[in-house]
């Protein structure tokens, strides 16, 4: 259930148009989602989708470095942008009456980058240390990393969306360019404005900006497929840390199917709010773990269901895995009572309607989706949760949850460890 109706319009050069018209505030979000990530990305050039994110603050010849920012805080705009497996996406928040300045900043970089090589190289630098900050620093940075690179063998899911270290200290500007190229083009973008601005004004200033760039190939799909997992595998990190954890990763549909509808409502099962399950047993009763984190993986192709916990002082890991182990067993072996189906039902609703309520997150959720497969299963969302029934939750328990399905990693505490990439691994 949406609130508010979804226009699609399809320019000639094959730029996809989703407007919602919401008169609320006199206030829009306009965001560009361009059908790429680093599932698009090869060995050598990993990482390739969160530089360009980077690079396209840099400059055009129309709009020189530091242009761009400029004009928007001068109209009072915030922006950002940001990139994962299956898209990159840009956005800015704005007075409705400055959508035309945003969309004229938007169509001029979608074809229009300088790409300097000086300008590439310093940001490359900033984005190797942004790697450590993000990846190896944090306390499971590197073993999420290493759980994905364990899990997938042959899909491009293997590696992390910021990169390998060593792809980012080899890359170069001409790899850049060529993805620019191949990529960044109107018939692999999807244009949303959500907010006080009607449809055929959004469509209008589309074709006015965004009309005049010429349509690029088409992106062939990709024909990787993961092959069939038929062993529990393991991985571990040994880390600086205070307390040892454990991450269990299973396999999962891709999010277009109905059965990773069904696993969203055992994430909210298992770990939503502090009456769940794997909270009620492992933080509360039997005081197992320090925190717990988890859940279905939603992307373009099957993916993963994660259950991360961090032991509390004095408690073996083992213990802990006994304990998630047993939860799932019963996911498996019992039906769900109507009454805490019906909570975690409340709890989905809740939480999708409240998605809607700004101009930025509705949009969001529509440009995901709409990467993914279509925008009209974020309309569907909802109604599809709501159908899950004991049975369902049962059945896909048992086909999830298998050992010879799923990776494990551990998080070892080693006061020696220095914590970086090359040595964790």
């Amino acid at each position: 259930m949406l609130f508010d109706p979804v226009h699609e319009t399809v320019l000639p050069n094959g730029l996809k148009i989703l407007a919602v018209d919401r008169s609320l505030s006199p206030t829009a979000t306009l965001q560009v989602w361009y059908k790429v990530g680093s599932r698009h990305e090869r060995p050598g050039i990993t990482g390739i989708s969160h530089i360009f994110e980077h690079l396209m603050f840099k400059g055009t010849e129309r709009f020189p470095k530091g242009a761009f920012d400029r004009i928007l805080q001068d109209n009072g705009m915030s922006n950002n942008a940001f990139t994962s497996h299956d898209f990159t996406a840009y956005y800015e928040v704005l007075a409705s009456d400055r959508l035309e300045i945003a969309m004229e900043l938007e169509a001029d970089r979608m074809q229009g980058l300088l790409l300097d090589p000086e300008e590439f190289r310093s940001e490359l630098a900033v984005i190797r240390e942004e790697r450590k900050q993000t990846r190896e620093d944090p306390p499971y940075g590197l073993l999420m990393e290493s759980i994905e690179a364990t899990a997938f063998t042959a899909h491009p899911y293997h590696w992390p969306i910021i990169g390998w270290m060593t792809d980012l200290e080899t890359i170069e500007v001409e790899d850049v360019r060529r993805y620019y190229r191949d990529f960044y083009r109107p018939n692999n973008a999807v244009l949303i404005v959500v907010g006080d601005a009607r449809p055929e004004q959004v469509v209008e200033l589309a074709e006015r900006h965004f009309g005049r760039i010429e349509r690029g190939p088409e992106i062939p799909p990709l024909k990787v497929r993961e092959p069939e997992q038929r062993g529990e595998r393991m991985t571990s990190i040994r880390k600086a840390v205070q307390l040892p954890g454990l991450v269990l990763a299973y396999r999962s549909p891709a999010s277009i199917a109905y059965e990773a509808k069904v696993l969203n409502v055992i994430e909210f099962l298992l770990f939503h709010g502090r009456s769940s399950r794997l909270y009620q047993r492992l933080v509360y009763r039997e005081q197992l773990a320090a925190d717990l984190g988890g859940g279905v993986q939603f992307r373009k192709d099957p993916s993963l269901f994660t259950l991360r916990a961090t032991a509390r002082p004095g408690v073996e890991v083992a213990r802990l895995q006994d304990a998630i182990e047993d939860e799932l067993r019963r996911l498996c072996r019992e039906p769900v009572s109507p009454e805490e189906l019906a909570k975690a039902r409340r709890a989905i609703e809740a939480d999708y309607l409240f998605s809607q309520e700004s101009h930025y997150e509705l949009a969001h959720n529509l440009g995901a989706e709409e990467c993914r497969s279509s925008w009209r299963d974020y309309a569907a969302y909802l109604g599809e949760n709501l159908r899950v029934g004991a049975e369902e939750i049962q059945a896909v328990a048992n086909a999830t949850f298998k050992d010879s399905a799923r990776t494990i990693g551990r998080l070892i505490p080693d006061s020696r460890a220095a914590g970086s990439a090359e040595e964790s691994a």
